[in-house]
């Protein structure tokens, strides 16, 4: 699983809610992420939203090109509904989850995502 958030403490945050259940990589540079996506996948990437330099929306984009099977999670403090729109269509997201976030919620999102991922390859 690859977390991606420029603030440390949300960083620091999903780690710890998630460690437990997965194999965690994290960045808090998403330019860095950006260069590890491109010659590795993951499972799932949880990314926030807005990022200095490149996006979470960016680096989903980049998933769903070079990763179709990863699982794909936006988590975001805006409620831009035109723009999450534009994230679930141009970067099909699995989940979008609102921050801020709770360990037992993010988990289910990452559930609910996965269930969905899978849904779409059995079809």
């Amino acid at each position: 699983m690859l977390l991606v958030d420029d603030e440390p403490d949300i960083l620091d945050f999903l780690e710890r809610a998630l460690r437990r259940r997965y194999l965690v990589t994290r960045f808090s540079d998403p330019a860095a992420a950006l260069a590890a996506l491109k010659v590795r996948s993951f499972d799932v990437l949880i990314t926030d939203h807005k990022m200095p330099g490149v996006t979470g929306l960016e680096l989903l984009e980049v998933v769903a090109s070079l990763h179709p099977d990863t699982v794909r999670v936006l988590i975001s403090g805006f409620t831009d509904v035109p723009e999450i729109a534009q994230a679930v269509a141009r970067s099909r997201i699995h989940n979008f989850v609102l921050k801020p976030v709770d360990s037992e919620q993010l988990v289910e999102a990452i559930a609910a995502a996965t269930r969905r991922a899978e849904s779409y390859v059995a079809k």
